[in-house]
């Protein structure tokens, strides 16, 4: 029978790993429809509530006795029921990796590819991803370590040279609150509460890795409240440098901010490092959702999760480009479509009823020992 291997990261690389897979597409792409020129503070909010998030997703594994996502499902609804919501999982995991991997190719083609079938450029992508994920996730960690300094550096300096661009217009935030706080909030519920922070439930196939577990809840909430601050940031900078309407007319934002920089007459068209920023950004999101995926297909057939990495990964840049016929209607199907149908269940609706379960096993559990001791 085969044995389930463990694998081991530290709390350093979980902290990572969450920033890193929180920034994504988010610090890149744009949203805002309803708040505007406040989206900024829609962020700020949903920061706030990504941090509530991670530590449901951590009180979760915490209350099952530290176990991941798939054992969890399997011991609350038993073999057949409990493989069909693990399965569930599995294609909902690798769907999301097929979303992020089309976000990339789409970028990179628009910007520094335009001559490269988008087939090639998925593929290419997916095969780093698949190398990485091969060597399992003590790898994975390390490799988002290593890419932790470069990502960062480089969205410090597109910041600095958007300042020092002069292009920043700070009457680009006015009216401030001209409609209230309920256009925020219809911004958050639901995709910015489902994208990113929502999607940090892959991590509880990945929190009872962490070797030192008593403090992942708090590494977490940091984690979340760093990209958090990184993302608020980013939409500033958007608003101030090319206003309200142009950002929400454009589907790359900082890529379009980028490019109104023009520093010491020679520093221009600095658009590269953003194409930077989110291909480090979704190679390591892309790589978290492929092992859980992986993994969840390791719990159900009892075959190691490398088993499947290379006929699987093949078919996702596949199925990326069959996702959607362009770029709009991708867009349109992640916005409209997805956060109701896929994010909420998974991310929640789920996770909640399940939680709601191990309460009451170990309710009955804590019962059944103390009539034993009496």
């Amino acid at each position: 029978m085969y044995k389930i291997q463990k694998e081991n990261i530290s709390l350093w690389q979980l902290f990572v790993l969450i920033l890193i897979f929180t920034l994504g597409t988010t610090v890149v792409v744009g949203g805002g429809a309803e708040s505007k020129e406040d989206f900024w503070l829609t962020e700020m909010i949903a920061m706030v509530i990504g941090a509530v998030f991670v530590l449901f997703y951590y009180f979760f594994v915490k209350t099952s006795n530290q176990k991941n996502l798939y054992e969890i499902i399997d011991e609350t609804c038993g073999r057949v029921f409990g493989k069909l919501l693990i399965f569930a999982y599995v294609n909902y995991f690798f769907y999301i990796c097929t979303r992020n991997i089309r976000d990339l190719g789409e970028m990179m083609k628009i910007t520094i590819l335009q001559m490269t079938p988008l087939e090639i450029i998925v593929i290419t992508l997916m095969v780093v991803v698949l190398y990485i994920v091969f060597q399992g996730v003590e790898i994975l960690a390390r490799v988002t370590e290593l890419f932790t300094p470069f990502m960062i550096t480089s969205i410090f300096l597109v910041f600095l040279l958007i300042i020092f661009s002069g292009q920043v217009s700070f009457e680009n935030l006015q009216p401030f609150l001209a409609e209230g706080f309920s256009p925020l909030f219809r911004d958050i519920y639901p995709l910015r509460m489902t994208f990113p922070y929502g999607e940090l439930v892959v991590f509880t196939v990945l929190m009872s890795s962490v070797s030192n577990f008593k403090y992942v809840g708090k590494v977490s909430v940091i984690s979340v409240i760093f990209a958090g601050v990184f993302i608020v940031l980013s939409q500033l900078f958007q608003i101030v440098t090319i206003g309200e309407e142009i950002k929400n007319r454009t589907m790359f934002p900082l890529l379009a901010a980028s490019r109104e920089i023009f520093v010491l007459e020679f520093i221009e068209r600095v658009d590269i490092l953003v194409v930077f920023i989110l291909m480090l950004g979704i190679i390591i999101k892309v790589s978290v959702f492929f092992y859980a995926g992986l993994k969840g297909l390791e719990s159900i057939f009892k075959i190691s999760y490398r088993t499947y990495v290379i006929p699987i990964s093949l078919s996702i840049p596949f199925l990326s480009i069959l996702n959607a016929d362009n770029i709009y209607e991708h867009f349109e199907e992640g916005l409209e479509v997805v956060p109701y149908v896929l994010h909420l269940p998974f991310q929640f609706g789920i996770p909640i009823v399940l939680l709601l379960l191990v309460l009451r096993k170990n309710r009955k559990n804590k019962k059944l020992l103390e009539g034993a001791k009496q």
